[in-house]
């Protein structure tokens, strides 16, 4: 029997069983495929996914870090003009965490790494600015202690040698004539204490002042940092409202602050 003999014996019955299976088999093998295929992309989209959350956490770590520094190192500008903390701590303050900043080239974009940059070194000008500045107030500031403390002394001397004149104790005028010395030193004294406290209070306000003005000029070179930060972080951030709002409120601290001035100012 022939190969056509063999298939027309073949009955219509089986040749229908056989088309039908085939087609479900058709129908199995591109419904997996389908399923892999879907599959492969599900998976794709949830790597995707998955390394995006690690890039941004990875990114919200750095910066937090980073705006911690920033914050610092506006704070000890603001501090500069704080003579009663010593330098040292204000530096130390901020070293401590400085390192911070330089992380911000391992994650970031570059516009934002330089606008960290620029904030960067404008805030070191203005350490470099400001320190010599207060290297001379402090100069002033220690004068003023130290003439204070002999004030001080030399009135609790006065008291000493006033109580054993009226307790009768004074040989020979002796212990008078030390009161008078003593009070002519203590006048002396406090005319250099005025003498140093007027070029030390203007000194002390001029540093105030450039205070002041440094934090204005950090505050603008911030806002593109929090604007770039936040839009790798995907975070919506209006700039112009935010230095708008920075703006005003060192207008009002200046108003404030010459406001004081003028009450503090010596009448005629």
């Amino acid at each position: 029997m022939d190969l056509v003999g063999m298939l027309e014996a073949v009955p219509a019955t089986v040749w229908g069983f056989m088309v039908g299976s085939l087609i479900t088999v058709i129908g199995v093998a591109l419904t997996n495929a389908s399923n892999t295929k879907r599959l492969r992309l599900q998976h794709a989209h949830e790597r995707a996914i998955a390394e995006r959350a690690r890039d941004l956490s990875l990114r919200r770590d750095v910066y937090l870090g980073a705006f911690d520094a920033i914050a610092t190192g506006m704070a000890m500008v603001g501090n500069f003009s704080e003579i009663d903390v010593p330098f040292q701590e204000l530096m130390r303050s901020y070293m401590g965490k400085a390192a911070a900043m330089g992380r911000v080239t391992i994650v970031g974009e570059e516009e934002t790494i330089r606008a960290v940059a620029d904030f960067e070194q404008a805030l070191t000008g203005a350490f470099i600015r400001l320190a010599g500045q207060r290297t001379t107030v402090d100069q002033q500031y220690r004068r003023t202690q130290a003439l204070a403390t002999k004030i001080e002394r030399s009135e609790a001397e006065q008291e000493r040698l006033e109580a054993l004149i009226e307790a009768g104790d004074d040989p020979a005028g002796g212990t008078t004539r030390l009161l008078a010395h003593e009070r002519q030193r203590c006048e002396a004294l406090r005319a250099e204490e005025r003498e140093v406290e007027n070029v030390f209070t203007p000194a002390l306000m001029q540093l105030v002042r450039t205070t002041m003005a440094e934090v204005v000029v950090l505050d603008r070179l911030l806002a593109p940092v929090i604007r770039c930060v936040r839009g790798e972080l995907g975070l919506a951030f209006d700039e112009d409202f935010y230095v708008r709002l920075v703006e005003a409120g060192h207008a009002e601290r200046a108003k404030h602050f010459d406001g004081f001035l003028g009450a503090a100012a010596p009448s005629g």
